[in-house]
């Protein structure tokens, strides 16, 4: 008799390890899913993107050093951001910064840290030069907008100013405050 009481006690502890160790990997793999979730799901080098108009015209071309894709938060981190795009007058424009992310679900593209536009005409030796530390660009609409300190500057002339909008295709900038213009003489 004792030895069925010995035998059934032995089940019971196995039973017993046998829930603690599936318990135990349940919460490993819980874990390890959640972290490979956070991590990037692709890398990229050296991007390209080109983009027409109804008519087989390029609207406008997209590049960037490198850009690493989060599945996570459905975002895009990209080094090295680049926008070309051509506005009504037939002129180039381009916009770069440092780094720069965008959301798979829409067509903002969020511009950080030494964020520059500029026009690309090559034989212009004083262009102007527009400057800000983030820029939110929505490529659909060309449409380029701040809320930082932004500065302009073109020969003899330097405006600075507080939060901005500018329609690239149109050519057409709204300065929201604190605008301060100087202009020095030759």
């Amino acid at each position: 008799m004792r030895k069925r009481y010995l035998l059934l006690v032995m089940t019971i502890l196995f039973g017993l390890a046998l829930l603690a160790v599936d318990n135990y990997t349940q919460e490993g793999r819980a874990s390890l899913s959640e972290n490979q979730v956070s991590e990037p799901d692709y890398y990229g080098e050296g991007l390209f993107n080109r983009r027409f108009d109804a008519k087989g015209r390029l609207e406008q071309s997209f590049s960037a050093d490198s850009s690493t894709h989060y599945p996570l938060i459905d975002n895009t981190i990209f080094k090295a951001p680049v926008i070309q795009l051509q506005d009504e007058e037939g002129d180039f424009w381009q916009v770069s910064a440092d780094e720069g992310s965008m959301n798979d679900k829409d067509d903002l593209l969020r511009l950080r840290a030494n964020v520059e536009l500029r026009p690309m005409q090559e034989n212009n030796a004083h262009p102007v030069v527009i400057k800000t530390e983030s820029l939110d660009y929505f490529t659909k609409r060309q449409l380029a907008q701040t809320k930082q300190r932004v500065t302009i500057t073109y020969p003899q002339t330097r405006v600075t100013a507080v939060g901005m909008t500018m329609d690239m295709k149109k050519q057409r900038m709204e300065l929201q405050a604190e605008v301060n213009t100087q202009y020095v003489p030759q």
